[in-house]
């Protein structure tokens, strides 16, 4: 019984030396953890689909600090986590992804509009069908917030109210408001 008492005093002492073997092993250990998360990062970027966000990242299109912000709170499904980053991996099976990377389909036109391949970014943000409806969802949005904030409106329901647009320099498209300050 002795011994083992003796054994780990010893055991205990070694360890809580400074020794240069430990620490390079350390060192050694770091260095290798931080090159294999270069290389698979590397890997990701060279991805064709797959590494389009993380390249868009590196491009600074996308807020580097922001963009995976929302996955370390942890307060999304796991399922809703994984379908946010299949997305931004363009992994989503869409019509493109089904011809260019599956070799299933023989036409990436996108289901709704037929003019433009049917990928991740076109479906959020640039589908004409679909930037429609985004502006009606907007124009419900706004109806509401005037209305709540005593904005006077021109129509009574949301679904006849049409915001007035005004387009300002230096911006590509036309912002809508519809009331403007002296600020």
């Amino acid at each position: 019984m002795n011994s083992i008492i003796k054994t780990a005093a010893k055991i205990a002492e070694e360890l809580s030396e400074p020794n240069e073997k430990s620490d390079a092993k350390q060192e050694g250990i770091q260095h290798t953890k931080a090159r294999l998360g270069e290389v698979l990062e590397n890997k990701w970027k060279n991805k064709v689909m797959h590494g389009q966000y993380i390249r868009n990242v590196d491009r600074q299109l996308i807020s580097e600090e922001d963009t995976f912000l929302w996955l370390s709170k942890g307060d999304l499904k796991a399922g809703t986590e994984s379908e946010i980053v299949a997305a931004q991996d363009q992994a989503i099976r869409t019509k493109y992804y089904a011809t260019k990377i599956l070799n299933t389909e023989t036409d990436s036109k996108c289901r709704l509009c037929q003019q433009f391949d049917e990928t991740i970014d076109h479906i959020i943000s640039a589908c004409p069908i679909l930037v429609k409806r985004h502006d009606r969802v907007c124009a419900q949005l706004h109806f509401s917030i005037c209305k709540e904030t005593g904005v006077q409106l021109d129509k009574k329901h949301w679904y006849e109210h049409v915001p007035k647009s005004v387009e300002t320099p230096g911006w590509q498209r036309n912002h809508t408001v519809e009331s403007t300050s002296s600020n």
